[in-house]
């Protein structure tokens, strides 16, 4: 009896030391939008976010843990006045953002479609400079490989992980395809199914790095599920962890375990430099094979941590050469503007926008819309930083040939975004702001009281006065965003491949710069050509 008990405790024994753990930490984040000081350019004021506070909580986890990968999941080199300085002004020297995230020790980064909108000049310059590699397996090009790197495999202590890249193949509806020619972005599933035998083949877990959110979007005729992650998470077998991105969610909101090895754990880590995602995996290292037991994630703010001192003072010039620009005056206002009242009555800031798009885009009509509704700008100096929170997005001006009824049905579109609601004018919940389009070049009321559809009226020619003729054409101007398709408003209304006239070569934004500069005696007022007709108007 004793000797059968000291076998079978000498067998135990032998197992146990037969088995190993190892854990592994795995650090993401995701639509970081150039945040890399905790600084906010739009409002020139300090701000708790941006990578140098990120880096600070890394580094804590680096210091304390032998096994980490840091992450990115896209859009990272796009959204303030720092970024574009260094995509397209100061070209000649390193770029602050890879310099900071090979400082980082960033191992790869997903790409997002705003690093596609800076075009791939601009993107290959960036590659050059960086030392991680920039992954999206489903950026496709006529010979059946990628443009960018499908995928990497990292080993930490001896465990094999596959890193595979993928991109929103939502781009086109975006984005002119003279910026990623040569590349068709395709399926997340299909793509994901492609690489995955490969992966599973040749790696001991499977990461899903993906610039796309979690929860599907409204489909887009003729192009793939612009949000697939967590599609790709669910429909395709092999993956432990996907990490989403693109819809600046943040998920899970509390921590989460997961211990079934055929369930992955899914991920978004917010935006703008606010958040650090973490994933710890928990690995059995045996002799034959290393299993993965456990996985935990959460997602961490960031707005506690001190600003890292290495990369603040190293690279200090970037952010005054950045306070420099943004300072600079370009106009002058007689009296404070602001655009809290814009989705309501006719706005002396929106106006500005379509006469400048009117102007620039040799146009009879234009929309625009109103990207930031809690704007204040002091009576005073306008100045770059003030014209990038009234068009803070890099969309380029089109101009297309409308017909009139195209136009009525277009603003009709966009007048889904108010309601009645006991009495009161409301906004839809539903529809972002920035799909709610605005006209110049034309006057109408808004009539509530009718069914959607049927609400614009008195549609005239501002110029003439005359009435808008339903078959006659028109040449509007809009942004490049919208007549790519975004928002849907020419889906909406059966124009799936707009006759485009005019492309501009610069931002809108730094259209109304030169603008301004041109015309210093410009004077911001509204027009007053449209109307909302109270409810208590008689129809």
């Amino acid at each position: 009896m004793k000797q059968l008990l000291f076998l079978i405790l000498l067998v135990i024994s032998s197992l146990l030391s037969a088995v190993e753990l190892d854990t592994l930490f795995i650090l993401n984040t995701t639509d970081i939008h150039g945040n890399l000081f905790a600084y906010d350019y739009f409002k020139d004021e300090a701000a708790a976010r941006g990578l140098v506070k990120i880096h600070t909580r890394i580094n804590q986890f680096r210091d304390e843990q032998k096994n980490v990968i840091l992450l990115d999941g896209g859009d990272m080199i796009q959204g303030t006045p720092l970024t574009y300085l260094y995509n397209h002004i100061y070209t000649d020297i390193p770029h602050p953002f890879i310099s900071v995230m090979n400082l980082m020790g960033y191992d790869a980064m997903a790409v997002g479609n705003h690093e596609i909108e800076q075009g791939l000049n601009v993107c290959n310059r960036l590659r050059a400079e960086s030392s991680f590699p920039w992954l999206a397996a489903n950026s496709k090009l006529e010979s059946g490989y990628s443009y960018f790197e499908p995928y990497k495999i990292i080993v930490k202590s001896g465990i094999r992980i596959a890193i595979l890249g993928l991109t929103t193949p939502g781009i086109p509806k975006w984005i002119d395809s003279s910026y990623y020619e040569g590349i068709e972005w395709t399926d997340m599933l299909i793509t994901s199914r492609e690489q995955m035998e490969y992966l599973k083949k040749n790696a001991d877990v499977v990461i899903g790095l993906f610039h796309a959110g979690l929860e599907p979007s409204e489909k887009t005729t003729g192009l793939p599920q612009e949000n697939a992650a967590g599609l790709v998470a669910d429909q395709v077998p092999g993956f432990a962890v996907v990490f989403g991105g693109h819809t600046h969610k943040i998920s899970p909101v509390d921590t989460l375990t997961i211990s079934d090895p055929n369930k992955p754990l899914k991920m978004i880590a917010g935006s703008h430099g606010n958040n650090l995602g973490i994933v710890k995996l928990v690995f059995e290292k045996r002799k034959d094979k290393t299993i993965l037991v456990n996985k935990t994630g959460w997602v961490e703010t960031v707005k506690d941590y001190p600003a890292d001192s290495e990369i603040a003072e190293i690279y200090a010039e970037y952010h005054l050469s950045t306070l420099e620009f943004i300072r600079k005056e370009v106009a002058v206002t007689e009296t404070e503007l602001t655009t809290t009242n814009a989705y309501f009555s006719d706005n002396p800031l929106i106006d500005l926008i379509n006469t400048v798009q009117l102007h620039s885009g040799n146009a009879e009509i234009s929309f625009a819309s109103c990207f930031n509704p809690q704007l204040v700008i002091p009576e005073g100096p306008v100045k770059i930083k003030d014209i990038y929170t009234i068009y803070p997005y890099e969309n380029f001006l089109f101009t297309i040939e409308m017909s009139g009824k195209e136009i009525k049905d277009y603003l009709e579109y966009s007048a889904r975004f108010f309601q009645i609601q006991q009495g009161e004018i409301s906004i839809s919940q539903d529809i972002a702001g920035y799909n709610y389009d605005i006209a110049e070049g034309i006057s109408y009321s808004i009539d509530l009281h009718y069914p959607e559809g049927s609400r614009i009226k008195d549609l005239k020619l501002s110029s003439s006065g005359e009435k808008i003729g339903e078959d006659q054409q028109y040449l509007v101007a809009l942004n490049s965003f919208r007549a790519l398709g975004g928002g849907g408003h020419l889906r909406a209304i059966g124009m799936n491949q707009p006759k485009i006239l005019y492309k501009s070569g610069q931002e809108i934004r730094n259209m109304i710069i030169e603008f301004l500069l041109e015309n210093p005696d410009y004077k911001f007022q509204a027009n007053n050509n449209w109307k909302i007709k109270e409810p208590k108007e008689e129809k």
